[in-house]
């Protein structure tokens, strides 16, 4: 008779069984089940890093931990997202616009205008800072990368726009 091929300790995930409990911390933190499987992953990816380092001794623990800061990091994500749709709308409201003086909708349609024909990292730094208002260790660590590195690219982003709106008259 053959013996089932048994796994080493080593080569189990260092997880193990405890999907099924970080997906209910994860649901109860009020995660919507179609984004369930991603804030799962992220769980997964933040103990495999820990892990490699030796530094976990209860992974359950840790695991269940993990998944409810995953948990709160959504629900900031979606309030963040929602004061950002707020502002749009109020912008667009009927009525707002036409409050506006001339001069600040012209720009602001030209600062539009002129973040379309930016590069998309440089428009996507530019929208985290001024219109989601993160701040630069935030925008570092979404993009991962070095708060230095976001804020060399924030001046030159600035800097580019500030002379594309100059050479039009509008700086």
């Amino acid at each position: 008779m053959r013996q089932p091929l048994r796994r080493s300790q080593e080569d189990d995930p260092p997880w193990g069984d405890d999907a099924g409990r970080v997906r209910a911390v994860l649901i109860m933190g009020g995660v919507p089940w179609q984004d369930l499987d991603d804030a799962l992953q992220q769980v997964r990816l933040k103990l495999l890093e820990q892990s490699s380092a030796g530094t976990i001794h209860n992974t359950a623990a840790w695991s269940a931990v993990v998944a409810s800061r995953v948990a709160v990091d959504w629900h900031r994500g979606r309030r963040r997202t929602e004061l950002l749709r707020r502002r749009l709308v109020a912008l667009r409201a009927p009525g707002v616009a036409e409050t506006l003086p001339a001069h600040d909708r012209d720009l602001a349609l030209m600062m539009a205008g002129e973040l379309d024909e930016l590069p998309a990292d440089q428009r996507q730094l530019l929208v985290l800072r001024f219109y989601v208002d993160l701040t630069v260790p935030q925008i570092a660590d979404a993009l991962g990368v070095a708060q230095g590195t976001v804020k060399s690219r924030l001046h030159h982003a600035v800097g580019r726009l500030r002379d594309r709106l100059s050479t039009k008259g509008m700086v």
